[in-house]
């Protein structure tokens, strides 16, 4: 039997590194054409203009100068108040218009991924995660999601997302169910299955529903409105 030399067995290794390191960056990598693979932050736009701005791991609010309704003087984050939401008698829904997050490079550039329908690139998508729970047990209904000693105490949040078909992958609207406090972070996910895992992961932002005076928030602090206030997808 022969054995290779020591010379011809280090040029192999090299070359199976090689081969093996440049497909492993050729998976991994954005097949979206801009090359933008890792973001290190992201925006939320609402009609192109920006709402918040989330880079080199901090918050600037309203950056675009278009949005004031969002934020106030007295609370240090995003504001969902009947000022940005629809609650009104004839139109109760209770949510924002659609925004949309778009995200930003290691240059500062803004730039967009595909939707996971699209034939190319479709292998990205917007996962987040809430401080405080939904309802404090397993079950959701109506009841529990407008308890008024878990809205006192905070121990239930007081907004959600909805997600909606015509939004696209990217889009959402921010939900205000009662007052209260809480904290989100968004993630871009990568993958799917158990193979899926973040490529970004945001730090926490604040979201505050005020106790505003209107004839559809009831003395609890409850927003009435028809929206399926289970409903966080």
């Amino acid at each position: 039997m022969k054995y290779l030399s020591a010379p011809v067995m280090r040029v192999l290794s090299l070359f199976l590194f090689s081969t093996l390191f440049f497909f492993s960056c050729d998976v991994t990598s954005s097949s979206d054409d801009n090359d933008h693979a890792d973001p290190v932050g992201f925006v939320i736009e609402q009609n192109n203009a920006e709402i918040v701005r989330f880079e080199n791991n901090q918050y600037v609010w309203n950056p675009s100068g278009t949005w004031d309704d969002y934020f106030r003087d007295d609370a240090e984050g995003l504001v969902i108040s009947p000022d940005v939401i629809l609650l009104t008698a004839d139109n109760p829904r209770g949510m924002t218009d659609a925004v949309r997050v778009r995200w930003i490079d290691d240059h500062g550039d803004v730039f967009d991924l595909p939707d996971l329908s699209e034939d190319e690139g479709g292998e990205y998508w917007l996962d987040w995660e809430w401080e405080t729970p939904n309802t404090l047990t397993d079950e959701c209904s109506g009841e529990a999601r407008s308890d008024p000693d878990a809205i006192e105490s905070g121990t239930i949040r007081p907004a959600n997302l909805e997600q909606h078909g015509s939004d696209g992958q990217w889009g959402f609207h921010f939900r205000a169910d009662h007052t209260g406090e809480d904290r989100i972070r968004f993630r871009l996910m990568h993958g799917f299955g158990d193979a899926a895992h973040s490529d970004f992961t945001s730090g926490w932002m604040n979201v505050t529903v005020p106790h505003d005076e209107h004839d559809l928030i009831d003395e609890n602090g409850v927003y009435l409105h028809e929206r399926d206030k289970c409903r966080t997808r």
